[in-house]
């Protein structure tokens, strides 16, 4: 398993901001870190006023420098780069290779763990929090059952509320009571195994998916998907 990471954050005029966070980006490294200490506006300007970074470290505080800080807490710069400048979240996995953890600071002035993937998939990151236990366990379980209930979530509630969907599967001659049977039997569930097979399914959807939480984040209360339309809506506005 690889673990690059990126950050992103939308800015107020629309832009995104988006660059390398580092190896070993999973949330007990990298999210914990932006959950406890680049939570506020000012700790995520100035976390960006850094530029692309191989390591994030901990903040300055009570009047500390970098110098006083050992070497592992340390922000280890990445070559002097700046973020790179979009203008839509689909963008922010474009310039790095084999990314496997995107953090996505919104203008609701929230994180957000991306899981990138056949489909881009935003969850609030204080659920990530909630579910490691602070960061005690490991994410990986929990992508993987959300990337199974996502599928399990089109064949059964999504298929309900979109008709031309239902006439799009019965085009591909696509069964959703054989598709749901196989993803409940598949033991070693692999998104990409079910892209591969069933690409065209995967492309009649926008790229993201956005998870909803309760207020308490520490349950998943809906998907939400989009049909594939020209312009991409950025995920704030959904």
């Amino acid at each position: 398993m690889g673990d690059t990471s990126i950050i992103a954050r939308r800015l107020k005029d629309g832009h995104v901001q988006y660059g390398c966070s580092g190896n070993g980006g999973y949330y007990s490294n990298v999210g914990f870190k932006l959950l406890n200490f680049y939570d506020e506006p000012n700790m995520v300007e100035y976390l960006f006023g850094l530029g692309q970074l191989l390591r994030i470290g901990y903040p300055h505080k009570d009047g500390n420098t970098e110098a006083d800080l050992p070497l592992y807490l340390r922000h280890e710069t990445f070559h002097d780069m700046p973020h790179y400048l979009g203008t839509t979240e689909r963008e922010i996995f474009s310039k790095l290779m084999f990314v496997d953890y995107g953090y996505f600071y919104d203008i609701d002035n929230k994180w957000y763990y991306i899981k990138p993937g056949p489909f881009r998939i935003k969850i609030p990151l204080k659920y990530i929090d909630n579910i490691t236990n602070g960061g005690d366990d490991y994410e990986f379980d929990e992508i993987k059952k959300i990337e199974r209930d996502i599928l399990n979530y089109v064949f059964t509630s999504y298929i309900k509320k979109d008709k031309d969907f239902n006439i799009f599967l019965k085009k591909k001659k696509v069964c959703a009571e054989k598709f749901i049977s196989r993803i409940e039997a598949d033991e070693e569930f692999d998104t990409y195994d079910f892209f591969h097979e069933y690409n065209e399914i995967f492309e009649y959807f926008d790229d993201w998916i956005l998870v909803k939480t309760n207020k308490t984040n520490k349950k998943i209360t809906d998907f939400i998907l989009k049909k594939k339309t020209k312009k991409h809506i950025e995920t704030i506005n959904w």
